[in-house]
């Protein structure tokens, strides 16, 4: 019967359709699973299908649901919300997928409360949000990471949510903030200071065997996985060694050399190579942080002194850093290197 109506669909009179749409409706609770899909699927295209019928499919299980819910112009909001209100997490999530959704439909998506719904709707380009939901869902990434980076990288997300989500985010997002969006350096740094203060919450301890932490990060260079990020996990982990090993690869600077940054007072070294391996400020810091807590544990005058290394970090250029970074390399003495450093 579907394959009969299909089929000449084009050619039927507005009575013909009506009168077919009347026939599947009452037909559709006899039809087989799969059927019932196939059907869904065809009419989930049609603009014309009877507001009834397409409820009756929208409410079905899931497989028979989701064309019509993600894409059948012919069910209204008031439609798709009481879905939303009372179908399962599948319902919610294909309604997520539409081409276009109004705000009243986004807020009632948010209020499920359900992560992965909030994050797919994010996700969605064309789903209008309003502000004050907005609002809600930055607040909300705080404790909600995977609402961090759908968030962050939609084009009417406003940017004074972005400068607030920058408190928060992870390093790699901040970087992408700081390239999308127009950010007063000194709040910046300011950022990163109080990032670096709740670093020293807890000290680390180094573990892990010494063949096995270079092979681990020799084989994590060769996959390209070799990242900022990860060695931060490291040493938040307490795992010392693991990121000598990681920065030793990454930056090819003598392993006993990236010991005494580690545990050197001044950070003076650690801006270095971080400056001479491009891993930006953000980075620099991330690591300093990690790197003062395994060493002391404590955040006595450290103000100060990431105030101070900021300062130098920012004066510094990429070729003084790499000029002792090499010299390093052929040996040199860790803080004769460091007094070869010109600063601009």
């Amino acid at each position: 019967m579907s394959d009969v109506f299909l089929e000449h669909y084009p050619t039927l009179s507005r009575r013909e359709r009506a009168q077919m749409f009347e026939i599947l409706h009452m037909l559709v609770h006899d039809m087989e699973m799969l059927l019932r899909q196939v059907m869904s699927e065809h009419l989930a295209q049609l603009d014309d299908v009877p507001r009834a019928l397409a409820m009756l499919l929208a409410n079905d299980e899931i497989e028979v649901a989701f064309p019509i819910l993600s894409l059948s112009t012919v069910l209204l909001d008031e439609d798709l919300v009481e879905i939303i209100r009372n179908r399962s997490v599948e319902h919610q999530l294909a309604v997520t997928k539409r081409p276009s959704i109004s705000e009243t439909v986004s807020d009632a998506l948010v209020e499920t409360g359900v992560e992965g719904v909030v994050a797919s709707l994010l996700a969605n380009a064309k789903a209008a949000i309003s502000s004050a939901t907005f609002t809600y869902l930055a607040e909300e990434s705080k404790r909600v990471t995977a609402y961090q980076e759908p968030l962050l990288r939609r084009e009417d997300l406003e940017p004074d949510l972005a400068k607030r989500m920058f408190a928060w985010v992870s390093t790699a997002l901040r970087q992408f903030v700081l390239e999308n969006y127009e950010i007063d350096p000194a709040y910046v740094d300011e950022i990163i200071e109080r990032s670096i203060l709740d670093e020293l919450g807890s000290a680390g301890t180094s573990a892990g065997r010494p063949g096995a932490r270079d092979k681990l990060a020799d084989a994590l260079k060769k996959e390209g996985q070799l990242t900022p990020e990860i060695m931060v996990q490291a040493l938040q982990d307490g795992e010392v060694q693991l990121f000598v090993a990681m920065f030793r690869q990454l930056t090819g600077i003598p392993e006993k050399v990236v010991e005494s940054m580690v545990f050197d007072h001044d950070g003076l070294g650690l801006a270095i190579a971080c400056k001479a391996a491009n891993l930006g400020k953000l980075n620099f810091s991330s690591i300093f942080a990690c790197c003062r807590k395994a060493r002391e544990g404590g955040d006595k005058g450290l103000r100060q002194e990431v105030r101070r290394l900021l300062a130098l970090y920012d004066r510094m250029s990429h070729a003084a850093a790499e000029v002792v970074v090499k010299r390093w390399r052929q040996k040199i003495g860790y803080q004769a290197a460091i007094r070869e450093l010109e600063l601009s």
